[in-house]
């Protein structure tokens, strides 16, 4: 599981009030294009199972203060509206899958896109909040039959790498 593990939702979303606390905030980024394809596109050698694949990513924000104008900076920020999608309440952007692989960058590792979110953050003066920490993940859903023990290890072989990854199988 990724440094700081992955998070629920600590406030309800359909409470869209202005408040000042310390809150963890998701967003669970994804194509509305982007449909299942073929999995064997992870894997080194390919596999006999006819399995499905998509990703997406899921962003985790602790942050102080507004949290209202946290979670609109960060939708600014993270989600291109007219391509994507936003699962923000903490649950599965998808459904249905055989097993999910969430892996992120292990914390002391140079995490390039973590680092252009925190530096447009740091470059916006006057928020009404502050990140205290950002974690990025990215998810893979594998859809299909099988032994899902079996395969999602397989599919970790291939697309985790111990040296810079931690990762989480659902």
């Amino acid at each position: 599981m990724p440094a700081g593990g992955l998070f629920t939702l600590s406030r309800a979303r359909a409470n869209h009030k202005k408040t000042n606390h310390m809150a963890t905030l998701t967003f669970e980024v994804f194509s509305r294009f982007q449909s299942a394809t073929d999995a064997n596109k992870l894997l080194y050698t390919p596999i006999a199972d006819q399995l499905t694949y998509n990703h997406t990513r899921l962003y985790t924000i602790e942050c102080e203060g507004d949290t209202e104008a946290a979670a609109a900076y960060m939708r600014s920020v993270l989600v291109d509206s007219i391509s994507q999608k936003v699962q923000e309440d903490g649950t599965p952007a998808l459904s249905g899958e055989l097993f999910s692989i969430s892996y992120g960058i292990k914390k002391g590792a140079l995490d390039l896109e973590k680092e252009a979110i925190l530096t447009n953050y740091r470059g916006r003066k006057g928020l009404p909040f502050d990140i205290t920490a950002l974690t990025i993940t990215q998810k893979i859903y594998v859809f299909g039959e099988g032994d899902a023990a079996a395969l999602s290890a397989r599919f970790c072989k291939d697309v985790c790498n111990p040296a810079i990854h931690t990762w989480h199988i659902n």
